[in-house]
């Protein structure tokens, strides 16, 4: 059984796996830091050890950074799949309290263009189907 709190960043973990997604590269402990002046390595270094326990990040390759070899590492989730599995189990989980059909009344509802979200659902379904 998964924890409750499974999905759940710290602001600094979260600090991390921000700059992580924003790269779109693997990237080296010590040029986080560059990108998030507000990270110490100590704290990054900390930090991403966090997150490969908790499968968030994954060792990328082993690469040198000077004279050194280093660990690059890459996130193993998106931004956008964290977002939602944040959302729908930590903040509000949906199952529970909202059938499907009134998540998705409420999507149009709020929608801009109902009719760009009924194209981008429709688009969802088929690559859903031909999977």
């Amino acid at each position: 059984m998964a924890r409750k709190d499974e999905y759940a960043l710290s602001k600094r973990e979260l600090d991390v796996m921000n700059v992580l997604w924003e790269a779109g590269r693997p990237m080296i402990a010590s040029d986080i830091p560059g990108v998030q002046p507000s990270l110490s390595i100590n704290t990054v270094q900390s930090v991403l050890k966090k997150l490969l326990m908790r499968n968030f990040i994954e060792v990328d390759k082993i690469v040198h950074s000077g004279t050194v070899l280093t660990r690059s590492y890459r996130p193993i989730i998106s931004s956008e799949e964290y977002a939602v599995k944040f959302v729908t189990k930590e903040i509000y989980p949906f199952d529970k309290f909202l059938s499907r059909a009134s998540l998705f009344n409420a999507l149009f509802d709020s929608a801009e263009n109902s009719e760009e979200l009924i194209g981008e659902l429709e688009e969802f379904i088929q690559k859903k189907k031909s999977e």
